[in-house]
C-alpha cells in the first residue's frame, strides 16, 4: 500500500490531533503533507501555490470559514477542478450532504471514523483514478484482518490490509522473498469459516515492511476452494457497496 508515486496532499483541519494522525498515515503511505489549521489559512495556501496541491483533504467543520465556505470560495475564484477534494466529516451523515458536496465540486467524502487502510484506499483511488479504473475487474477493498501463514515449516502472523478475489496485501515483520509460496489462514468477518488457501508473493516493499504500517507483500492466490472463493466474492462485493454508498460524490 506504499505508493512510489508520491503526491502533495494539503490537509485542512482545525484539530491538531487529527492533522497529526492524517499526516502520519499519509507519510507512511509515501505522500508529502502540509497543513492548514482553518479555512482562511487554507485559502491563503491556495492563493500562494495552487499548482503545488495534488489533493485537498478538507474538514467540513472548521471555525470562521468552514469546509462548505472554502468550496464556495474555490468555485467563485476560478479554482474549481484545479485539484481533487476529499471532504472530511465527523458530524454530518453522508447521505444528508452528498448532493451539496457534488454541487460544490468535491470529489468524495470520508468520515473521521475511517481506519488507516480505508483512508489510504480512498486517497489513492482519488489521486490515481486511471489505476483504479484498470483494476475494476479485480476490486480490492481495505481490511485489517489477522492472518496466520506458513512458509515451509515455519508459522508466522501478520495482517491483511486489502483483499481481492485473486490476491491480498500482507503486512508482517517477517522477512519474505518474492516468489515464495505461502499458506494463509484467516477469518472473513461474519462468514463463520476459516479461509485456507495457498498463494505466491508477487512483489514486496520489504525495505520498509518492518518499519511502517503499510509495508509488506503483494500476494496472488494459487489454490483456493470454490466455497472459499464464493465467501471472498460476497465479502468483497458487500465491502465495495459500503464504500460507495453515501460516500462517492
Amino acid at each position: 500500500m506504499i505508493t512510489k508515486d508520491s503526491r502533495n496532499v494539503l490537509v485542512a483541519d482545525d484539530s491538531v490531533f487529527f492533522r497529526t494522525k492524517l499526516s502520519d498515515i499519509l507519510v507512511e503511505a509515501g505522500h508529502k503533507v502540509r497543513f492548514a489549521k482553518d479555512g482562511r489559512e487554507l485559502i491563503n495556501e491556495v492563493r500562494i501555490d495552487s499548482n503545488g496541491i495534488d489533493l485537498l483533504i478538507l474538514d467540513l467543520q472548521m471555525p470562521d470559514i468552514d469546509g462548505f465556505g472554502v468550496l464556495k470560495w474555490l468555485n467563485e475564484n476560478g479554482y474549481r477542478g484545479k485539484f481533487p477534494i476529499l471532504a472530511l466529516t465527523g458530524v454530518y451523515e453522508p447521505g444528508n450532504i452528498v448532493e451539496k458536496l457534488k454541487e460544490l465540486g468535491a470529489s468524495g467524502l470520508m468520515t473521521k471514523g475511517y481506519t488507516p487502510e480505508q483512508i489510504i484506499f480512498r486517497v489513492n483511488r482519488t489521486l490515481f483514478p486511471d489505476k483504479a479504473s484498470k483494476g475494476i475487474s479485480r476490486e480490492r477493498v481495505p481490511v485489517s484482518i489477522p492472518v496466520d501463514f506458513i512458509l515451509g515449516d515455519l508459522a508466522r502472523t501478520g495482517f491483511l490490509l486489502n483483499i481481492s478475489e485473486s490476491g491480498a496485501f500482507l503486512h508482517t515483520k517477517a522477512e519474505l522473498l518474492t516468489g515464495a509460496m505461502l499458506r494463509l489462514k484467516f477469518s472473513i468477518p461474519n462468514a463463520g469459516k476459516v479461509i485456507d488457501l495457498k498463494c505466491i508473493i508477487k512483489w514486496s516493499t520489504s525495505e520498509v515492511a518492518s518499519k511502517t504500517l503499510f509495508g509488506g507483500y503483494g500476494l496472488m492466490y494459487t489454490s483456493v476452494t470454490d466455497e472459499d472463493q464464493e465467501i471472498l466474492r460476497d465479502f468483497i462485493a458487500n465491502e465495495s457497496r459500503k464504500l460507495a454508498e453515501g460516500e462517492q460524490v
